[in-house]
């Protein structure tokens, strides 16, 4: 099992970069992530690329979220956040859109791997809602040294809006889980599977 996982992980990281046309840029983050990629210096190179397997061929689906998020965030909530990356091992998409406003919270939910086209929402307490925001402010991108550039070393995107401030930031396959690559072994959970967890446990 543990080899299987492995080789699906590597086989998600072996494709290429995909760019959006048209930009889609809401209160500082570009739904098209061409901006944080081009900060982190992430050639738009199919030859080279590793993140954007999951995207390729996708255009209308990528669409669909990202109007989605926009009609969203058009309410102007107080908070939100948004995790969106790869289904591990699928090579699927799955999506998380936290929102508060007026005091209430919940949760937008999307994922390839559970056979959902479109999103399910989910309410969250407001408690849980203020310890996932904490937690994910916060994160801080990792450095990609030892991961065969940032191509392979980055497996995501968060994105951030509280108190006015908002940031956008890539995630390392480590925020999702940590792997001996030598030994084939999972070593620990990483912070971003935690929080989804937590999400789907909690609120079912």
């Amino acid at each position: 099992m543990r080899r299987l996982l492995y080789v699906s992980i590597i086989l998600l990281f072996s494709g290429g970069l995909y760019a959006q046309d048209s930009k889609l840029i809401i209160d500082n983050w570009d739904l098209s992530y061409e901006s944080v990629l081009n900060q982190n210096q992430i050639r738009w190179d199919h030859s080279v690329g590793t993140l954007f397997t999951w995207l390729v061929d996708r255009e209308k689906e990528h669409l669909y979220i990202t109007n989605f998020i926009k009609k969203e965030l058009a309410q102007n909530p107080e908070a939100t956040f948004l995790i969106d990356h790869p289904t591990f091992p699928s090579a699927g998409r799955t999506t998380f859109l936290g929102i508060k406003k007026n005091g209430q919270c919940y949760y937008w939910w999307r994922s390839t791997d559970e056979s959902m086209k479109e999103f399910k929402k989910r309410p969250m307490d407001p408690q849980l809602f203020q310890q996932v925001t904490d937690r994910l402010q916060a994160m801080r991108q990792r450095g990609y040294e030892n991961m065969g550039g940032p191509e392979k070393a980055y497996a995501g995107f968060l994105s951030l809006f509280k108190d006015g401030q908002s940031k956008q930031i890539l995630l390392h396959i480590n925020d999702f889980m940590e792997f001996d690559m030598e030994n084939q072994q999972i070593l620990r959970v990483g912070k971003i599977f935690e929080i989804e967890n937590s999400l789907l446990v909690k609120n079912n």
